[in-house]
């Protein structure tokens, strides 16, 4: 019940704060929105992403083994585990910076790629 009412707050928190994130169409969020956004809007992104993950997870249930290889759900949760909000803004910040290139590269693209496969125990 408790992570229904987080979720529930962080979808009004994103309605009423994203109005720079808005458009005709839904977007995949890339480099080149990370990079204009608030601090506000990057931690309910990945806060939103969070939830996400955790939905999936508690939905598979006994099923969750069988997500492997069929979905991004187990690597990111395992990838990024035990790193906080904070960080993560800071790295995909830093990733950014570092890559001026890549600024159509998806933000979930570089959770996925660039920092949760790295960090999956062998």
């Amino acid at each position: 019940m408790k992570k229904l009412s987080i979720l529930i707050t962080f979808m009004v928190f994103v309605m009423l704060n994203t109005s720079a994130w808005c458009a005709d169409d839904l977007e995949i969020i890339n480099g080149g929105h990370w990079v204009t956004s608030s601090m506000e809007q990057k931690r309910a992104f990945l806060f939103g992403i969070g939830n996400m993950l955790e939905i999936e997870e508690a939905m598979a249930g006994d099923n969750y083994e069988a997500l492997r290889g069929h979905s991004i759900v187990p690597v990111l949760l395992e990838g990024l585990s035990g790193i906080s909000i904070a960080d993560l803004v800071s790295q995909l910040d830093k990733y950014y910076a570092e890559h001026p290139t890549n600024m159509k590269k998806a933000v979930i693209e570089v959770l996925y790629v660039d920092m949760a496969k790295p960090n999956l125990k062998k």
